[in-house]
């Protein structure tokens, strides 16, 4: 368990402090420290909902072999991404970088990392949690509710407590001089308030943005 620790947090810092690297090197040696911290807060909220969504749809998983699977999740998902980290930390340093109310590149980096993160999250909880509940004898029938239940709790508790740990990316408000360690709830630069409306905009820039 200790290794599969050290190996999550060794590739969360690798790959936050690659997204980093579009903002500034503050970015990504903050990010260092903070990616891992996303990770293993929401790692800390998915491994008790896990649980209670076991016993809730009927999985005979015990509270142990839940957070096991948790660890192994959640360590899978960001060694995927750490191996992502040369390409991202390449398109970091090359991007056309957010100049006042032109993003330019900004949106296409951040949403094409977005998805990295929902894919590779996606992935390791198909690929752990289908051989514990084949180890567990739960037929395909049993296991779409409890893996399709898992997935959307953990893109919804990764997302928001990104939203409040961030700024992880490269964007800086306007006006800003020294970048906060966290933002919390306050409303990004677009006025965005939510995880899920940040995301939005990425599709749909709100009026005098581009």
């Amino acid at each position: 368990m200790t290794r599969s620790l050290v190996t999550l947090v060794a590739s969360a810092a690798l790959y936050g402090f690659s997204i980093g690297a579009s903002h500034s090197w503050l970015y990504a040696t903050r990010n260092l420290l903070k990616f891992p911290l996303l990770i293993l807060v929401t790692a800390a909220v998915c491994a008790v909902s896990y649980f209670v969504l076991a016993r809730f749809l009927g999985a005979p998983l015990g509270f142990v072999s839940v957070q096991r699977l948790v660890l192994a999740v959640f360590r899978d998902t960001v060694v995927l991404l750490a191996s992502l980290s040369p390409v991202v930390f390449w398109l970091a340093c090359t991007m056309q970088r957010p100049v006042g109310r032109e993003l330019h590149d900004y949106p296409l980096f951040q949403g094409l990392n977005v998805v990295a993160i929902a894919v590779s999250g996606c992935l390791a909880v198909r690929v752990q949690a289908r051989r514990l509940l084949g180890e567990r004898g739960l037929g395909a029938a049993s296991r779409g509710p409890l893996l399709g239940s898992w997935m959307v709790v953990s893109l919804a508790v990764g997302g928001q407590t990104a939203w409040y740990l961030r700024p992880f990316f490269g964007a800086t408000p306007l006006g800003a001089v020294a970048p906060p360690f966290c933002d919390g709830a306050k409303p990004d630069f677009r006025g965005a308030r939510s995880f899920y409306e940040a995301c939005w905009y990425l599709v749909v820039p709100p009026e005098g943005w581009r």
